[in-house]
């Protein structure tokens, strides 16, 4: 299945170690992957419709660094392989990427915002959108999303991240799991790749991240765990309305 990546720090990180893993997960959902960080809370979009399994992670393009980041690999299930159907999506200032499948939600009409692509996932955050309009209010988006997200799940697998650039929200139907990494720093080891790594090695003493993955990113050194329904992200802690 397609696997999610998310991170919300509290000072511009990069990914290089994550990366590591979520590249091994690429191989089985070889047909896409993408990546959207935030600079001064816009958007920038990397996505292809090839493996990630295929990339030299150590070109800069890579590199980058945000306090929020959303990734994705694909194993296509609607639509066929191309860009257009490439997660992560950008529309204005949100993101998002989405792992399940919820083809009936296009039947569902939209009236402002229309997909670039085929997916169902698209069509899912073009109607989450409308229904988000104009609201600022992180109280009032995260209501609409609780409701809205149920009432997709009905439709089959519904786990997604979504940004706007401060507050990363993360919908966990069957499959989502987080973890807050944080100091006192410890060494872990990558879940897929058996990499291991002590993270006081890459971590500045004051850096804290939350990160969120469709499986756990590592097996040993911090523990990740699995929630259903919506959680808020600001600043890497969750954030408590």
């Amino acid at each position: 299945m397609c696997q999610l990546l998310g991170v919300s720090s509290n000072k511009p990180v990069n990914i290089q170690f994550s990366l590591k893993e979520f590249k091994e997960r690429g191989r089985k959902n070889p047909h896409g992957f993408g990546f959207v960080f935030y600079e001064n809370k816009e958007p920038k979009l990397i996505k292809e419709p090839e493996p990630l399994a295929s990339k030299d992670l150590k070109k800069d393009e890579f590199k980058f660094k945000s306090k929020i980041i959303i990734g994705h690999v694909r194993l296509a299930s609607c639509g066929n392989q191309s860009h257009e159907n490439t997660h992560p999506f950008v529309i204005n200032n949100w993101s998002f990427a989405h792992n399940g499948t919820v083809t009936k939600i296009k039947e569902w009409t939209l009236k402002k915002f229309k997909p670039k692509g085929e997916t169902d996932s698209e069509h899912a955050f073009c109607y989450l959108l409308e229904k988000i309009n104009n609201e600022t209010d992180v109280q009032k988006i995260a209501d609409i999303l609780r409701k809205e997200a149920f009432k997709i799940q009905k439709l089959g697998k519904f786990n997604f991240l979504l940004s706007d650039g401060e507050y990363l929200y993360a919908f966990g139907d069957d499959s989502l799991y987080f973890t807050i990494r944080k100091a006192p720093f410890k060494e872990v080891i990558l879940k897929d790749t058996g990499y291991c790594c002590h993270l006081k090695e890459i971590k500045n003493p004051d850096e804290m991240a939350a990160l969120i993955a469709t499986e756990p990113l590592t097996k040993e050194g911090e523990q990740w765990k699995k929630f259903e329904g919506l959680q808020i992200f600001k600043d890497g802690e969750i954030y408590s309305l």
